[in-house]
């Protein structure tokens, strides 16, 4: 274990022998870009069609509201974002210029490894100190051209834009603390911040806590996803104000195929996943799953499809119709496209869904949905969205000993009123439109401003 842990020291040895030459401080010559940017960021580039979504859901909106800017993605794998996002323009984020994310050898997936926290720490201080010199235009010490290269793009852009997710949390920890870094910097160039329909908070202990308070105090504007989880998070670390208020999942009006995907006509879409759980969890809430869909099967004649919104979810479709067959039970099988995942929910009579995306789909075609919590982490995620559209008694927890019995009282309390909740869903997306369009009146004024 510790040699794994230390295999990537020496790819940081190496950079910073290189960098010694550098060490006398001299005017250093770079081309300023006059182009005008806006850096795009957020936890997608890695197979999940509900990040994708929001990623392409916002480049549509900010290159049509500013076309005389260049919108720049910031993403860890370039080549997959060009596949799904070909219209716009990638580059590779933080994670993967700063910390060599997706390399070999990196300090980004430092999960429990405390050594690799430590040198991702190190790193940051010496990224913070050439911060520094790049805005003084002196020569850059102890850090690659790809370091530098993004430093200089934090210099040059306009304004960072933070696309919505749920990444800046305590239970994402390595991306928490990367975008702790990218607000620290960003107060250096004095450029700009804002945050779109995040997640945020969870902060798990002290650390996280104060450097979230030091890092984000100064964002220009920091919109989340819930009505009261993620801002209740912000307040406890000192940071509320007028800018700072709930929009809805960047994700909400996304596109949607024009094509039916499937050729099933009454059926129920639901997905379940083994993210986050502990090995020894997993047969546990396959069989709590499995006693909801019999259920709905012995009660009802509805078609059972399974919508997985990454391909690891599939694992866990296959595993449970393996050990529980029927006939009316379902796998989607498509190439990831959100496109098509919205479309096959936009389609089915009610949505049953631990994930969050699934939520968002589901809400923003007006689908009946009942989320399956079972931690703190999804508590704060799907409870949250259902709060913004009043349905937020439509969740069962799972670990609770009456799971059972909640699922079918609430599935049957939405089967009797199906048309009224539609209508309450279709009322709330129009407020949560009116405050996503302030967020951007914000972004506006902004830019405004800064040119």
């Amino acid at each position: 274990m510790i040699k794994h842990d230390l295999s990537f020291i020496k790819d940081e040895i190496a950079s910073f022998l290189k960098s010694l030459f550098k060490l006398f401080v001299f005017k250093k010559k770079h081309h300023m870009d006059l182009t005008k940017k806006i850096l795009v960021l957020g936890g997608y580039g890695f197979g999940n069609c509900g990040d994708e979504a929001q990623c392409n859901a916002t480049l549509k909106v900010l290159t049509e509201r500013y076309p005389e800017y260049q919108i720049i993605n910031l993403t860890p794998n370039v080549k997959y974002s060009k596949e799904q996002h070909p219209l716009y323009t990638h580059d590779f984020a933080s994670r993967t210029m700063f910390f060599n994310k997706n390399r070999n050898c990196n300090c980004y997936d430092f999960n429990n490894s405390n050594i690799k926290k430590t040198v991702f720490l190190i790193k940051s201080l010496i990224i913070i100190l050439n911060a520094y010199f790049v805005r003084a235009d002196l020569a850059t010490i102890f850090i690659n051209a790809r370091v530098a290269k993004l430093l200089y793009e934090l210099k040059e852009a306009s304004i960072l834009y933070f696309c919505g997710g749920g990444y800046l949390t305590g239970d994402t920890c390595s991306r928490l603390w990367d975008g702790f870094l990218l607000c620290i910097l960003a107060k250096i160039f004095k450029l700009p911040v804002v945050m779109s329909g995040q997640t945020i908070g969870i902060w798990n202990n002290a650390f996280n806590r104060f450097v979230a308070a030091f890092a984000f105090r100064e964002v220009n504007s920091i919109t989340v996803r819930d009505k009261e989880y993620s801002l209740n998070d912000l307040e406890k670390i000192g940071i509320k104000g007028v800018n700072h208020f709930y929009t809805h999942d960047d994700a909400l009006f996304c596109d949607m195929s024009d094509e039916k995907q499937t050729q099933l006509k009454n059926y129920v879409t639901i997905n379940f996943h083994y993210w986050g759980m502990a090995k020894q969890d997993k047969q546990i809430y396959i069989d709590k799953i499995n006693q909801i869909i019999n259920s709905l099967l012995e009660n009802n004649d509805f078609e059972i499809l399974f919508i997985p919104m990454k391909k690891t979810d599939k694992d866990s479709y296959l595993d449970y119709i393996k050990k529980y067959p029927n006939s009316r039970l379902h796998c989607f099988e498509y190439d990831y496209d959100f496109k098509k995942i919205r479309r096959a929910i936009s389609d089915s009579k009610f949505c049953i869904t631990m994930k969050h995306h699934p939520i968002i789909f589901a809400m923003g075609e007006n689908v009946p949905t009942i989320s399956l919590v079972f931690s703190k982490y999804y508590l704060h995620k799907n409870v949250g969205a259902l709060a913004q559209y009043n349905q937020q008694k439509y969740s069962v927890n799972l670990e609770d000993d009456n799971f059972l019995q909640q699922f079918n009282t609430l599935f049957t309390e939405l089967k009797s009123n199906r048309e009224d909740v539609i209508k309450v869903i279709s009322d709330a997306k129009i407020d949560l439109t009116r405050r996503k369009e302030k967020f951007l009146t914000i972004v506006d004024e902004i830019l405004k401003v800064n040119n």
